[in-house]
């Protein structure tokens, strides 16, 4: 190998080393947000903490994220990417049996569970910097669910004669609900054993 040739060898091999490097950096910063923000909330956080957190000095995180609302902001993003990509692996009227899969992937991360449940009220005022994302999250999801409680409708396998947007509506607050209930006290609260008895009181198993 001549030295030009190694000399672009390891050029090629460098960015891709930093740029893993550069990735994990971005996780653990990620992680230390969903500690920091589930601990103390948006405004109880701050950027001296997150970066303590995640092991790294303040200027380093500002290398990689410019404000603590963009961190947040980051964060939700990317846990919903994560409930996206569970979503999208099932057929239509099986979404509400994904919400399962979500509950229980959720209750792996107690700090998720938590950092939601804190942001989500903290984020009511319009001032808050995810008060649009959760806006739009919750309108998008009530939405998705009433079209997958009226097709349900529409095939005789609803028990009872509410409507679709309020068996929505519903759905998300048993959830939001048991989230919350499970933070106090997870040996007294099933998270996912509630959802399925949910739907099971609304839902036909029979196609």
């Amino acid at each position: 190998m001549t030295k030009q040739t190694k000399t672009a060898s390891i050029g090629a091999r460098g960015p891709r080393g930093a740029y893993a490097k550069t990735a994990e950096v971005r996780q653990k910063i990620l992680d230390a947000c969903i500690e920091a923000f589930g601990a103390g909330g948006f405004h109880g956080a701050t950027m001296k903490e997150i970066a303590e957190r995640a092991g790294i000095s303040q200027t380093g995180l500002l290398h990689h994220f410019d404000s603590k609302a963009e961190l947040l902001v980051e964060v939700l993003a990317a846990h919903e990417r994560e409930t996206a990509a569970i979503v999208r692996e099932a057929d239509d009227l099986d979404v509400l049996q994904t919400q399962l899969r979500v509950a229980h992937a959720n209750e792996t991360r107690p700090g998720l569970i938590q950092l939601h449940s804190i942001i989500s009220s903290e984020a009511t005022v319009s001032e808050h910097p995810a008060h649009e994302l959760y806006r739009a999250r919750y309108d998008s999801l009530r939405l998705h669910l009433t079209r997958i409680f009226a097709e349900l409708r529409g095939r005789g396998r609803l028990k009872v004669d509410t409507k679709p947007d309020v068996l929505a509506n519903l759905l998300v607050a048993v959830f939001d609900g048991l989230q919350i209930q499970w933070l106090y006290n997870p040996g007294a609260v099933d998270i996912s054993t509630g959802i399925e008895a949910f739907i099971a009181g609304v839902v036909d198993d029979v196609a």
